[in-house]
């Protein structure tokens, strides 16, 4: 990549980092709440911290807190783990910007497509909070990253960035076939063989690494090799994810969920005041440029890809149905588990602007419809959600998860039971 992409891509993880560390949301996720707490209670690295769905995440963020505290920071653990996120939500910005130049060749869409992810409704909510999702998602993107077509081999290293997924959240574990079959198609290996053996090695490394964490990290918590304890324990999950298939509730679900990835917030939450009604002007001014410009696209345009972006297709179009289609049936109305594929309708929409890059009509209505969203989102859920009344603030005793969207998320049972 050469010096400009560089500079564009570093600019977009400082900007993003600025917006989300300026507008930091106080209707927090009731799992970071339980986080924070965790972390505040301990006195040091110990297993109290070991949670089965997200392994490493409360040492990740006991490890942040503590040097912000030694940096002289007076700060409470959520406030250190609301940075965290932030932080590395903008790193992943600036990856998928990467992602996105390797696999489009265009600077102009990588940047507005950076744009639809990073400043999305949901991802943008949980940036600015404390979860698991966001640091699982960063490592997803690099293992993704490392195994686009052109680039080298690296089946180990694939397995240990994808393993710190799945150590900081259980759900990328619904990747690996993902990541395996681009190990495989990956050029370089000169015969059949030897690409299925590196898809072998990514895959056995990768399945090591996570049965020792997990062997390990239970051992430490329960003092045990039980080997049914420890299948109980690795499949538990909250007490409120009692899953009942009915087919229109599901689908009505996953469609919402679809719109709330992108869309966010509620129009009694605009605060009447001078800045935000010109902030409002302005998504007027950019809705109509979209539609103005979607009106004059008249012409059906033929989809052309060359070959390497053909597998990119593929792999997205596999990341993001193993998602949709297990989260059809496993409690489809919690929108923030739709993240962990945000990135492969991303990667879906950039593919099929790629064979209408010439054409200024369609870029225009990509950057308005970026521009509305940003606003749009902005306006009736980001900066109501970092300023709120008393009456929408978060409390451990008053408020569930994601009350924005009306999910809900019980706390989590401690170590002890769940080693029960």
């Amino acid at each position: 990549m050469s010096s400009r992409p560089h500079i564009a891509a570093w600019f977009l993880f400082i900007a993003t980092a600025v917006i989300y560390l300026s507008f930091p949301t106080r209707v927090y996720y009731w799992d970071g709440l339980v986080f924070a707490q965790m972390i505040e209670d301990a006195n040091r690295l110990s297993p109290s911290l070991v949670h089965p769905n997200h392994l490493i995440y409360n040492f990740a963020g006991y490890l942040f807190y503590k040097l912000l505290r030694a940096l002289g920071a007076d700060i409470r653990a959520l406030t250190a783990l609301q940075i965290l996120n932030s932080l590395l939500s903008a790193l992943c910005a600036r990856v998928l910007f990467s992602m996105l130049m390797a696999t489009l060749r265009s600077r102009y869409f990588s940047i507005c497509l950076t744009v639809l992810f990073a400043l999305s409704a949901t991802w943008w909510k949980f940036s600015t909070d404390a979860d698991a999702y966001i640091p699982s998602v960063l490592f997803l993107l690099i293992s993704f990253y490392l195994i686009l077509p052109g680039r080298k081999p690296r089946p180990l290293l694939t397995a240990f960035t994808f393993f710190l997924a799945m150590a900081f959240h259980q759900l990328a574990v619904l990747m690996l076939p993902v990541l395996a079959l681009g190990v495989y198609l990956q050029d370089g290996p000169p015969t059949l063989k030897r690409q299925a053996l590196n898809a072998v090695y990514f895959s056995l490394v990768a399945t090591a690494l996570i049965v020792i964490a997990y062997a390990g990290l239970f051992y430490l918590a329960s003092g045990s090799f039980d080997l049914a304890r420890l299948l109980r324990w690795t499949a538990s999950y909250s007490p409120d994810a009692d899953v009942k298939f009915n087919l229109w509730s599901n689908l009505r679900y996953s469609l919402r969920g679809q719109f709330r990835l992108f869309f966010g917030g509620r129009f009694n939450l605009l605060g009447w005041n001078p800045a935000m009604l010109a902030l409002l002007l302005c998504l007027l001014g950019a809705i109509f440029v979209f539609v103005f410009n979607l009106l004059r696209i008249a012409r059906p345009t033929k989809l052309w890809l060359e070959t390497r972006q053909k597998t990119v297709l593929l792999l997205s179009l596999m990341w993001a149905g193993v998602y949709l289609v297990f989260l059809f049936f496993w409690l489809p109305q919690n929108t923030f588990y739709r993240l962990f594929y945000l990135p492969a309708l991303i990667l879906l929409l950039g593919l099929a602007f790629s064979s209408v890059r010439d054409t200024r009509v369609e870029t225009r209505a990509l950057a308005a419809f970026a521009i509305s969203m940003t606003l749009a989102n902005f306006i009736f859920l980001i900066y109501p959600f970092s300023h709120p009344p008393p009456s929408l603030r978060t409390t451990p005793k008053l408020q569930t998860a994601d009350s924005y969207v009306g999910e809900t998320n019980p706390p989590r049972r401690t170590i002890d039971q769940e080693l029960r």
